[in-house]
Parts: C-alpha cells; structure tokens; sequence
C-alpha cells in the first residue's frame, strides 16, 4: 500500500470522526431529537471513536516512524 494513500485515508477519517463526534453532541444535547429506541446516540459514539482510534495510530506511526 502506498504511504501516501494511508496519509490521506488517515486524514479523511480523522475529518469523518469530527463531523460524527459533532452529530453526537448534538444528539446527545437533544439539539437534534432521534427516536430513543433506535439508540442512534451509542451507535455514532462507538462509531466515532472507532474512527478516532484508527486515525489516531495511523498518524503517531506517521510522526514516529517515517
């Protein structure tokens, strides 16, 4: 895989993790009302974090190592 296409992945998903985390808050703030069955607050979290992480150790590889 080509390193500047795991920069630019790592970028991109640290730019998707901000507007996920955003859409969290503001769920989790009820400025956006969501049906309290569907739990769409737990899954975007869970899902930005994941993206966050990933991020995350893509860039400290970046910084560290290259």
């Amino acid at each position: 895989m080509d390193i500047q296409v795991l920069y630019d992945l790592a970028v991109y998903l640290g730019i998707t993790a901000l507007i996920v985390f955003i859409f969290t808050v503001l769920t989790g703030l009820r400025v956006i009302k969501t049906k309290p069955k569907r739990h769409i607050h737990k899954k975007l979290a869970l899902t930005a974090f994941t993206l966050v992480c990933i991020h995350g150790i893509v860039m400290i590889y970046f910084y560290f190592f290259i």
